[in-house]
């Protein structure tokens, strides 16, 4: 019996490998001696992990594998984001909304034909309101010249039971705080972004004056936490700020938000599937969730508090072997890349236009529909699984990737998505080399984790 030549196999000295089976999920260190010389025993327990499979199998394996992401499905919330205006008030270098900030806004009236139309979607898809999420987005959405448009999000969330999510950059949270308190029951959380110490985010974020905004971001997330307002705040890791992360940290256990029970901090990676561009911030998810282990590690405060929310392709390794806690509710078989591109994500931009998503604002290559029609999508931004789409249904590691950005694949057509996909766990695995190790044993195969 010899293993699936569709299995993961990563050297990591000259005794132990590290096997990864994306078609049961199954994740085992291995002594290279025995994977060569394969005694009964060795072959019974690969066999029980499922390393041994044909074709028709695996394809079989993968359609039975589709009902528990089918099953998970039922219970993942549909974020609908609203942009009150495109104005924006910072002048961010590494912003991915340059090229449509612009003077528009959306009036009550256009307001009212966006939320008519998320009221018939949900409708129509016979979503319950517990799953239904209203993102309050822009530009800085607190810039919108009308307040009461903002006003009249919450209030349409809470005559529909909805929850509403506001992304903002902190600068005017003073100005709105009453609002805030008033409707807080409806507000699901606040997504306030504090990149750096002072110097590093002040050079990322700073209004379009030039002037630093780290003070009025502290001022603001502080303000909401002292009014029992959940923040999540966010971190966005490029290769501008990850080696201070660190001193970020250190900041945030001073200032004693950590204590705070409706505070999280959110890691996201600085990575535009559009540009791809090292140039432009951008860092590898191998290194920043290197970096969070480490700190997840060295922080016990951090435990329960620290999310990261952009596994892409990492997700089930790490979870395997429970290096950053277990927070998600699910790790199984990623039959899609990302909530977009399952049909839980729409983007509705000033002008009624709705968007694949937040990188794609008003962009006619992904553009799904508007308030006079509707979702109505093309073809080619339709949700497909793995199993739908010809060129994954044959890829080794669709469970991990779900597919991959289809706005990678736009921008970059003659990117190869399984090697970019395989380059990102290669990295990974390097980088944790040592630690895989410490499971390793000389005389016996180690399961890491249990099969989907």
């Amino acid at each position: 019996m010899e293993l699936s030549d569709r299995i993961l196999k990563f050297e990591l000295d000259g005794f132990s490998s590290l096997l990864i089976n994306p078609i049961t999920g199954a994740i085992d260190v291995a002594p290279k001696q025995i994977l060569d010389d394969m005694p009964d025993s060795a072959k019974e327990h690969l066999d029980s992990r499922g390393y041994f499979f044909s074709e028709d199998e695996r394809t079989e394996i993968l359609r039975g594998l589709q009902s528990t992401y089918e099953q998970h499905s039922q219970n993942v919330p549909y974020w609908f984001y609203v942009l009150t205006t495109l104005n924006c008030n910072f002048g961010c270098p590494i912003c991915y909304e340059k090229q449509t900030l612009e003077n528009s806004e959306t009036t009550p009236q256009k307001l009212e034909k966006i939320i008519k139309t998320v009221s018939e979607f949900q409708e129509e898809h016979k979503i319950p309101s517990e799953r239904m999420n209203l993102v309050i987005f822009g530009g800085e959405p607190l810039c919108a010249s009308d307040p009461n448009v903002v006003r009249q999000i919450f209030d349409t969330s809470v005559q529909h039971n909805w929850k509403d999510v506001i992304v903002t950059n902190g600068s005017r949270a003073k100005r709105f705080i009453d609002m805030f308190v008033e409707y807080s029951n409806t507000i699901s959380d606040f997504r306030v972004t504090l990149d750096g110490p002072q110097s590093i985010h002040d050079a990322r974020r700073p209004y379009r004056g030039g002037r630093g905004s780290f003070n009025d971001v502290v001022d603001a997330i502080e303000l909401l936490l002292e009014n029992n307002l959940r923040v999540k705040m966010q971190t966005i890791l490029g290769s501008g700020n990850i080696q201070h992360y660190d001193e970020l940290m250190s900041f945030v256990d001073k200032r004693g938000w950590l204590q705070y029970p409706n505070f999280e901090w959110r890691i996201e990676g600085s990575h535009d599937y559009a540009n791809l561009d090292p140039e432009k911030d951008e860092i590898s998810e191998g290194k920043i969730v290197q970096k969070l282990i480490q700190s997840w590690e060295e922080h016990p405060e951090l435990h329960g508090k620290l999310k990261f929310e952009s596994f892409k392709y990492l997700g089930h390794i790490t979870r395997s072997f429970g290096w950053l806690g277990e927070y998600k509710t699910y790790w199984g078989p990623k039959f899609g890349f990302c909530e977009p591109q399952k049909d839980f994500h729409y983007v509705f931009s000033t002008d009624g236009n709705i968007y694949h998503c937040p990188r794609t604002i008003n962009n006619p290559d992904f553009y799904v529909g508007n308030t006079k029609e509707g979702v109505v999508s093309d073809e080619e931004l339709k949700h497909k699984t793995i199993l739908d789409r010809e060129d994954c249904l044959p890829c080794s590691i669709n469970t991990l990737c779900g597919g991959g950005c289809v706005v990678q694949k736009k921008y970059h057509p003659q990117l190869n998505c399984k090697e970019y996909a395989s380059s990102v766990i290669s990295e990974f695995v390097d980088l944790m080399k040592s630690k895989i190790l410490e499971r390793a044993n000389p005389t016996k195969i180690v399961p890491i984790n249990d099969l989907w």
